[in-house]
């Protein structure tokens, strides 16, 4: 009878840890884009981890929990074979992932809730990207401003506020130093426009077709 409980107590507790790990994969799926929240920064990233994480904590609570199920070796193979090569690509994709430099920071004048940030981005294609932060009821959201990558030299040099609403940063794009760009920020924190590889000026929520400025 001991061996039941445990048995039992295992197995509800591989199914809770699947569920949290499920939540969060979904939480950071559903924060991915425009406006997420900083806090799920890492699930967001790490959603397929998560997913193949889930499946197989699922078919270890198979395994533990329905021994007397006929469908119990065909669930546990059925998890595996797609829990174990999502966990393994999602892993490889994480060593590979570049890493990121902070390289400024500012608040907006006179506001304590909204702030800049511009990154530089290690990797084999380097991104120079500007952000606005700003508190919301749930946490701190992030918004793209601007990113500059694909080529040496393209690059965000120096980002500055003008005022509470309005950013404007120096680029290099190529041959050319010193272009700067003005974008507005909408009372929520969202940019009014995006610019992305200092060629193309796409809508603020980035899920439009890009047009040439």
């Amino acid at each position: 009878m001991n061996f039941i409980r445990e048995r039992r107590r295992a197995f509800l507790l591989l199914l809770s840890v699947a569920f949290l790990l499920g939540f969060a994969a979904v939480s950071g799926r559903a924060s991915a884009g425009q406006g997420g929240l900083v806090w799920l920064s890492w699930p967001r990233e790490h959603v397929s981890l998560l997913a193949g994480a889930t499946l197989i904590v699922l078919a270890a609570a198979a395994l533990w929990g329905l021994t007397k199920s006929p469908l119990r070796t065909a669930l546990v193979i059925l998890l595996l074979f797609l829990g174990l090569p999502m966990a393994w690509l999602a892993m490889i994709s994480a060593s590979y992932s570049s890493g990121e430099r902070e390289l400024k920071a500012q608040d907006a004048p006179g506001r304590d809730d909204r702030r800049m940030i511009l990154v530089h981005y290690d990797s084999f294609d380097p991104a120079s990207c500007l952000y606005v932060h700003q508190d919301s009821p749930l946490g701190e959201r992030a918004w793209q401003v601007a990113c500059f990558m694909g080529e040496e030299g393209d690059a965000i040099r120096d980002a500055v506020w003008t005022s509470p609403e309005r950013v404007r940063m120096t680029v290099a794009t190529g041959a050319t130093t010193g272009e700067s760009h003005e974008v507005a920020i909408l009372p929520s924190g969202q940019p009014e426009k995006v610019l992305l590889y200092g060629s193309q000026i796409c809508p603020g929520d980035m899920r439009g077709d890009c047009q040439d400025p």
